[in-house]
């Protein structure tokens, strides 16, 4: 197996970690996104979205999406779970990655994008700069819904760790570095932060 990777970015972080969470050994490649080597047609022939991390399987196959790859790993490696171990943790895990993606990370990204990083992503994307401070809004108003449901939690799925923890720390301790911060008066997303950036599922990889 190959992991299309690319430096300082979240996505391919977080799909190392996975593969560090669960012990299986693959090949990276790192690709230029500097140069927009994934937005040449023949790295848009492999993941025609042109997004990183993508996985392409020794036959050839390619998995992209984080949540996809993760899904994949826990098929090859059951242990340590990282999804569930029955129907019902494994419904339970994609419904927390499914509601921390809608109401946190993709407007965090989006509101990312089209304003600190629009520098960056301009020519790879297109650039609307009235997107991001709603996008931002939005994006605190779920992590706002998101400290909430914390309470009493030591992780987003209950208390024991998911691949949802690991995507969503990765994520959205990158965009607090550069973006949007979270607010401390959070206090249990706050705390959940903290737990997360010692845990051996993040600190495996750095």
């Amino acid at each position: 197996m190959k992991l299309y990777v690319a430096d300082r970015a979240p996505g391919p972080l977080v799909a190392k970690r996975l593969f560090a969470a669960k012990n299986i050994d693959v090949d990276f490649h790192v690709v230029d996104m500097n140069n927009k080597e994934n937005r040449s047609p023949e790295f848009l022939k492999l993941n025609p979205t042109g997004q990183i991390p993508f996985l392409q399987l020794d036959d050839g196959q390619i998995i992209a999406e984080v949540t996809a790859i993760a899904e994949y790993l826990e098929e090859l490696k059951p242990d340590p779970v990282l999804v569930g171990a029955t129907a019902a943790e494994r419904a339970n895990t994609r419904m927390w990655m499914r509601r921390v993606d809608i109401a946190v990370i993709w407007p965090m990204g989006m509101g990312f994008q089209h304003g600190n990083g629009a520098g960056f992503f301009a020519g790879r994307i297109p650039i609307h700069e009235d997107i991001s401070a709603p996008a931002q809004a939005i994006a605190s108003e779920g992590m706002q819904w998101l400290d909430a449901q914390l309470a009493g939690n030591a992780f987003i799925c209950g208390n024991d760790p998911r691949f949802v923890d690991i995507v969503f720390y990765g994520f959205a301790s990158f965009f607090a570095k550069v973006s949007q911060p979270v607010d401390p008066e959070l206090v249990n997303l706050s705390a959940y932060m903290q737990r997360m950036s010692e845990h051996p599922f993040i600190t495996s990889v750095k």
